[in-house]
């Protein structure tokens, strides 16, 4: 029994070593109040994302293993998702510290939020059983009802919180009431013998099953920002602090994202051959492809009516979504793949976009359109490095934001019956070229009536760049990063 719990202990080091350092943390903010305006805050979050990085790297050579009762698994696809939690986290708490909206006396608290974020998307990314993946998500959506208000003082920060709580406490008790459902449908709560039942009795239990199905992607849908559980996005986006946006807009998403294709791919397919999966339930299909093209369709257009650049880039993010939620239906290995690359090149591209929006709120106390005038010369790394970002979330040749695309239509067009659905695709993406363009010719075209100048400081700049070459280093060689994806989902 010790050496079972010793072994749990070792599969589950990250996040171990994630509530260490929460621990830590807690006891030199009681100890050393004064340290509280440091960065002491952004050293630990640094210390436990390169340790839990390094803890990782050291269990990449056991096997696949289910561990704590089979609640949790250690595997490839679980590694890969703890890399990109803990290289984000580390860069969202980079933007943060930088950033005026998280003042020196909240950073302290800002590092322990994040840290509690962290160890909820690291359970959520490794969950085989759906109470742990309830608890999961609900440990990722409490933490961020109060990162979202954390600019107390501000009521539009107050707003985004309490919008944030409803339409959260809303998908998780119909989220709940669903995994209810399926466990009084197969008697189980276990990834496996959820699907093992499944499989042989599909057909008995194929409306019930459908409610159920409904209900539970309800819950990922409003994790992910996808339709019809979008609504809260755009508000949390303009009231919550930009900082935390930058976050919320990449990390708990990919934390979403990496809890539906888990439960998607191991509760309701099978593997059959070639590389693809065989659905054991043939309306899972219809539903994620009815979910994608609504989700493009709505964040793109939306997007085109906004003067708030937060607001735009909330709508955009929704659409991006619907662009990842297309490679699941295919059901292969080749849209599967897409999607984790096309999650590691987002998280780049869309914190250094967030970043640049941080330093004009920052200097100009507004994020509109009006807002951004001039600014692509008044800081011209910042500027172009903006204009990078802006166009690999489009799509543009030679940045990694086309890489992610082509890979997402080439596994659509490789699926028969999916052509259709590639050309959505590519429209919308025709389609978002118009809202980018405006944040650049409010930049470079546009004046401002704001007398203040945007500067950056080296700090800033430093960080912004460390962004910008990703963006464009994957969009013209991506080898490294698709052969590491390959290799996190080998046997998977």
């Amino acid at each position: 029994m010790q050496t079972e719990l010793i072994k749990n202990l070792l599969l589950f080091g990250p996040e171990v070593t994630i509530v260490a350092f929460l621990v830590a943390l807690f006891i030199l903010d009681a100890t050393f109040p004064k340290s509280r305006g440091s960065y002491l805050g952004f050293a630990i979050v640094l210390m436990a994302s390169l340790c839990g990085i390094w803890i990782t790297c050291q269990l990449g050579s056991q096997p696949e293993t289910p561990f704590f009762s089979g609640m949790v698994i250690h595997d490839g696809f679980g590694r890969f998702f703890r890399y990109l939690f803990f290289v984000t986290v580390a860069a969202a708490s980079w933007v943060a510290f930088q950033s005026k909206e998280v003042d020196s006396k909240s950073r302290t608290e800002f590092a322990l939020l994040i840290l509690c974020v962290l160890f909820g998307m690291n359970l959520m990314a490794i969950s085989t059983h759906l109470l742990m993946l309830y608890l999961a998500i609900e440990t990722v959506s409490i933490v961020s009802f109060a990162m979202a208000g954390f600019k107390r003082e501000d009521l539009r920060s107050n707003e985004a919180a309490l919008k944030y709580l409803v339409f959260g406490a809303f998908s998780s008790g119909i989220m709940l009431y669903g995994i209810s459902l399926i466990y009084g449908l197969t008697g189980s709560m276990q990834y496996t013998e959820i699907a093992t039942y499944l499989a042989a009795n599909s057909a008995q239990t194929s409306v019930p099953l459908t409610v159920a199905l409904l209900m539970i992607f309800s819950g990922f849908a409003y994790k992910i920002s996808a339709f019809p559980f979008h609504f809260w996005t755009p508000d949390v986006y303009e009231g919550a602090p930009t900082p935390v946006v930058a976050f919320f807009s990449v990390a708990p998403k990919a934390a979403g994202f990496a809890a539906l294709i888990r439960f998607i791919f191991e509760v309701l397919s099978v593997h059959g051959t070639a590389g693809n999966w065989q659905l054991l339930h043939p309306p899972t299909l219809t539903i994620l492809s009815g979910l994608a093209v609504a989700t493009m369709v709505v964040g793109n257009f939306s997007a085109l009516w906004q003067t708030n650049v937060k607001r735009i880039m909330a709508y955009s993010s929704i659409a991006h979504v619907g662009y990842m939620l297309m490679g699941l239906v295919t059901f292969s290995y080749t849209g599967l793949s897409a999607i984790l690359f096309y999650l590691v090149v987002y998280a780049a591209m869309n914190l250094g976009a967030f970043w640049v929006i941080s330093l004009v709120a920052d200097c100009r106390g507004g994020e509109d359109l009006k807002d951004f005038g001039g600014t692509g010369w008044t800081m011209p790394v910042a500027g172009a490095c903006m204009a990078v970002f802006l166009f690999s979330l489009t799509g543009l040749p030679f940045f990694s934001g086309f890489i992610g695309k082509f890979l997402l239509f080439g596994a659509l067009v490789q699926t028969p019956g999916l052509l259709w659905l590639a050309l959505i695709g590519v429209l919308n993406s025709v389609v978002s070229l118009y809202y980018y363009m405006q944040i650049l010719r409010s930049m470079y075209f546009d004046s401002s009536d704001n007398p203040v100048q945007v500067v950056a400081t080296r700090a800033q700049i430093v960080g912004i760049v460390l962004l910008a070459i990703p963006t464009i280093l994957f969009g013209l060689y991506f080898t490294p990063v698709i052969q590491f994806v390959e290799r996190s989902l080998t046997g998977f």
